[in-house]
């Protein structure tokens, strides 16, 4: 080939950084996907929404991998919400905790509205996997990673057997693991990646990722954004790259009060107990 036309052919060819960077995704793509990680209420993390820390170790982890589990029942995200609060406010938050406790103790933890009928056999499913936690990994899940020697796959199929974990329950914990557990970045399920090609976003994982800059961080907001706008039903503007979470602000608003109508309706039984305590009739 002729120097002139050896020149050419490597000018049009373009580098490997402009082929996997963010300028080969339109501006509304990039939009879009900043506009969803930076909403206060879209774009925290399900760990951070519940107070999890999965940064502080073993038992953060374990305390996601509880609340998974929760999530992957067929109950809706308000009341599985409200049972994850339910029992890490109640300080049942190691294996170790969750394996002592008597039954009603883990049952009044998990109670809320809606979740009368199912808090039992969520209280059995936790028990179970505390024990199986404590009894095969020595109540800390490094102890598993280490195990299945830090592969994704082999990990997934150690999660599974603990009890009531199905696909989609291990779907739900990766998503947000990978933030420590970096063998499983890039994950999105099909879940997640449905809905980002529905917004016209890549939907490879590792596409996907790119669009954060492969920051882990990012990319699990920014998968907890996309289930969150589609099951609180948010509008998102795909052209314009916008998202309204003003339905979120307002949903937040109502838990708040939701709250505070329990804790009165409770100290207002608790006062009639006692005063029928005080002056039996």
């Amino acid at each position: 080939m002729p120097p002139k036309r050896q020149k050419e052919a490597k000018a049009a060819t373009p580098s490997k950084r402009a082929r996997t960077g963010k300028s080969e995704f339109d501006n509304s793509s990039n939009a879009l996907v900043d506009s969803l990680i930076s909403d206060k209420l879209l774009g925290q993390t399900y760990c951070e929404e519940l107070g999890i820390d999965l940064s502080k170790g073993s038992n953060a982890v374990f305390q996601w991998l509880a609340c998974s589990s929760m999530f992957g029942s067929r109950l809706s995200e308000t009341i599985t919400m409200r049972a994850a609060r339910g029992l890490l406010e109640s300080k049942l938050s190691t294996p170790q905790a969750i394996s002592e406790a008597p039954l009603e103790e883990e049952v009044e933890a998990l109670h809320s509205e809606g979740n009368v009928q199912r808090a039992p056999s969520m209280s059995h499913y936790l028990n179970q996997t505390s024990k199986a936690v404590l009894d095969k990994y020595k109540g800390d899940l490094d102890n598993l990673r280490e195990q299945a020697k830090h592969d994704p796959a082999k990990e997934r199929q150690l999660i599974k057997e603990f009890k009531g974990f199905g696909d989609v329950a291990v779907n739900i914990f990766c998503r947000e693991a990978q933030e420590v557990w970096e063998e499983l970045f890039p994950f999105a399920d099909d879940r997640s990646l449905k809905l980002a090609a529905e917004h016209g976003l890549p939907h490879q994982a590792a596409k996907l990722a790119v669009l954060v800059d492969n920051d882990r961080h990012k990319f699990v907001r920014l998968l907890a954004a996309l289930i969150r706008s589609n099951l609180r039903k948010v509008p998102v503007n795909d052209e314009e790259g916008t998202v309204d979470s003003g339905v979120l602000k307002k949903e937040k608003e109502e838990h708040e009060q939701h709250k505070k109508d329990t804790i009165n309706t409770e100290k207002v039984e608790l006062q009639k107990r006692e005063a029928n305590d005080r002056y039996p009739q």
